[in-house]
């Protein structure tokens, strides 16, 4: 309840500064890419060398790649049959199927589930989404946008990203003992990404609805919060997987859109008031969906 009532209080926050005004403009960026670059990979360095690596490790990689690529034909074939535009297809295509499994995903997993439960959540996160953000959402974008990317700008822009590089370390060094100092660094410093990021989050939120989009949007977040977690949690029932590496990646695939892919699909000019308009209010959702979720764990 504790972990819960800090991610409101620092919604909230970030909602209060956003009416206010007394923050600048890019705020909310600046807040995001602290997190990106800095306290992100300092969770990964702590927890990552705390995961056992078995076959229970192999299932949230695997499963990361298998649920974002059945949603993404999934929004494919819905958009075909109703006959979206190419802008609210494409945004759709990325912030439908990339989920907010770090900025979102990491608070409410350290809230409802055991600590053990996080670098499954790293995982799911990193090797999944993280790796997707940088490949399949660029390409994407730059398709339904008609703009061209080349080969080895997207390489580079996957090795370069500090999140995979602090990856990498971690599992470079997973049979190492960590010095006494690096430990509490980095503990430390990965503390603040819960309260930051929330912060970011309510600095970001827009909840504006047009009638246009009302069905797009309304699909979009029955898909990503109600259908696809449901779906997750049917099969893993029939296959009666329980553990605590299952129960994390089910609740991952019940988070909210990725708020960095609707950076980029607005960025291409990819329908920008439908992408604020799911991003904020799966958010919002997320706060009372994910928990009503895990009860079923």
């Amino acid at each position: 309840m504790a972990h819960l009532l800090l991610i409101v209080v620092c919604l909230g926050i970030g909602l209060g500064l956003q009416r206010v005004r007394k923050m600048p403009k890019d705020a909310g960026i600046a807040l995001n890419l602290y997190v990106l670059y800095v306290a992100l990979p300092a969770v990964i360095l702590t927890e990552l060398p705390k995961l056992t690596l078995d076959q229970r490790a192999l299932l949230p990689v695997v499963a990361s790649w298998l649920v974002m690529g059945f949603t993404a034909c999934l929004v494919w074939l819905t958009a075909r049959w109703l006959n979206w535009s190419r802008g609210v297809t494409g945004a759709l295509m990325l912030i439908i199927v990339l989920g907010n499994t770090s900025f979102i995903g990491l608070p409410l997993i350290e809230a409802l589930l055991p600590p053990e439960a996080i670098p499954y959540a790293l995982l799911y996160d990193q090797t999944g989404t993280v790796i997707a953000l940088n490949t399949y959402a660029v390409i994407v974008a730059a398709w339904y946008s008609g703009q061209q990317t080349s080969w080895r700008e997207l390489g580079k822009s996957i090795v370069m990203f500090p999140p995979l590089i602090a990856l990498v370390v971690a599992f470079l060094t997973l049979s190492m003992e960590y010095p006494e100092w690096l430990r509490y660094t980095t503990s430390r410093i990965g503390e603040s990404l819960v309260p930051v990021v929330m912060v970011a989050v309510g600095l970001q939120w827009q909840l504006r609805l047009d009638r246009e989009h009302l069905a797009p949007a309304s699909i979009g977040l029955g898909y990503k919060l109600i259908l696809i977690p449901a779906l997750v949690f049917a099969l893993f029932a029939l296959l009666g997987w329980h553990s605590i590496a299952a129960q994390t990646v089910a609740l991952q695939t019940a988070m909210p859109s990725m708020i960095s892919a609707g950076v980029v699909a607005m960025a291409h000019g990819l329908a920008p008031r439908l992408v604020s308009t799911v991003v904020g209010y799966g958010v919002l959702l997320s706060l009372l969906t994910v928990p009503l979720w895990s009860l079923l764990l």
